[in-house]
């Protein structure tokens, strides 16, 4: 099954490629340009609520009429619309290009509207035990596309030539809309998936009442996730950037190495959650990434800073694909559109709020706060998770 799904995750991992550029020179760009860290955090703020708009819609819309057609219109959508700061630098072209692409806000390789379609797509290939390492799988190939981004995005010089300041970043962007035209090829080229199907084989039925319970349990819990999230993330390249006074070569190199690792640990903590049950590991791997949150910004030099922080992701997304995997075994495969819905807008509608109350910490001289916020908020999650979920992990299920 994991063969068929290869096109698939292909595509997932070119469009994270392109991601990972733009995660480096987006920032760099518009700090060039001589926007304040307000701006860049009001930006990103609106950018997650777009984003969010554009998931409510892809969600259903999965369920309806299958993930093919919707994939593919986005991608097409969003290929044409990101040529537009290749041609402009006005703040009305960067705001609308920003907000229908994403640009800049790919936290833990995430695919944005893309998600729900490729959760339900790739979750219909398998039995509900075994998804959680079809989603490490893809999780992955995102990771380790954002990383080959990132690297890639270290060398902006290699298009534009002896160029300074703004025209150094604009021709990454048709770049950018090259890759996602050719995620298109290898989307069109992926196996139909199955028709939905009741739980027979799992043994797992719930009635309707039940599962949207369980939906909201979840929003709850990734709300907290998704404001810490939210609160150092987007800005975390700018906050390299002013702290240590670090450019592209230095910001790819950080999350060129951080993105491979966690690629590697993905599959590592999808073992791990066979054995352990998806919920202790996460509990486990997720714990040590806050620890290292805690202790990020008091760094005393970029070295430590790009230590701790590697270490830091290298636990805590790695766990990415199995807490997806959990989030729709929480529901039938006729629901797995709205659960990858649920799942993705309830971590990223309150992320959204973060990036301008952390740009106005960090424009305060609050460099700090935005941290142990975060951490803050994610001790609450990894509680509210294990209260939550524990009794329905399928790897727990499994193992009765």
């Amino acid at each position: 099954m994991i063969a068929s799904a290869l096109p698939l995750v292909a595509a997932r991992c070119l469009r994270s490629i392109a991601q990972g550029i733009l995660l480096v020179d987006f920032t760099l760009y518009l700090r060039a340009l001589g926007w304040t860290a307000v701006q860049l955090g009001t930006l990103f703020t609106a950018g997650i609520f777009f984003q969010i708009v554009l998931i409510l819609l892809t969600g259903p819309l999965v369920d309806r009429l299958g993930p093919r057609p919707v994939l593919l219109s986005i991608s097409l959508f969003q290929g044409i619309v990101s040529l537009g700061p290749w041609f402009s630098s006005s703040n009305a072209v960067l705001w609308g290009c920003a907000l229908f692409c994403g640009f800049g806000i790919g936290a833990g390789a995430a695919s944005g509207p893309f998600s729900p379609v490729e959760l339900a797509w790739l979750g219909r290939l398998v039995r509900p035990v075994e998804r959680g390492r079809l989603y490490s799988f893809s999780n992955s190939a995102g990771f380790a596309g954002i990383g080959i981004g990132a690297f890639l995005g270290m060398f902006p010089n290699v298009l534009a030539g002896s160029v300074h300041g703004p025209l150094l970043y604009r021709p990454v962007f048709p770049v950018f809309s090259a890759v996602l035209f050719v995620s298109c090829i290898l989307v069109a080229l992926s196996p139909a998936p199955p028709l939905p199907e009741e739980e027979k084989r799992s043994g797992i039925l719930r009635t309707r009442e039940e599962e949207n319970r369980l939906l909201k349990k979840l929003v709850l819990a990734n709300a907290l996730n998704g404001l810490g999230i939210g609160l150092f993330f987007p800005l975390l390249a700018w906050w390299f950037s002013v702290r240590f006074g670090r450019g592209p070569q230095s910001l790819g190199a950080l999350f060129a190495v951080n993105y491979i690792l966690i690629a590697v640990s993905s599959y590592l903590i999808a073992r791990m959650s066979l054995a352990l049950g998806i919920v202790r590991s996460v509990l486990l791997t997720r714990g040590v990434g806050l620890l290292m949150l805690l202790i990020l910004p008091f760094s005393p030099n970029f070295a430590v800073a790009f230590f701790i922080y590697v270490l830091r992701s290298v636990f805590n997304q790695g766990s990415v694909g199995s807490r997806q995997s959990l989030s729709l075994n929480l529901v039938g495969q006729k629901r797995h559109g709205l659960a990858g819905t649920v799942h993705i807008v309830s971590t990223q509608l309150p992320m959204a709020i973060g990036p301008y109350l952390a740009g106005a910490l960090f424009h305060s001289g609050h460099a700090r706060w935005p941290f142990i916020l975060a951490a803050s908020l994610q001790g609450a999650y990894l509680y509210l998770y294990w209260t939550f979920f524990l009794r329905y992990d399928p790897n727990h299920l499994s193992s009765d």
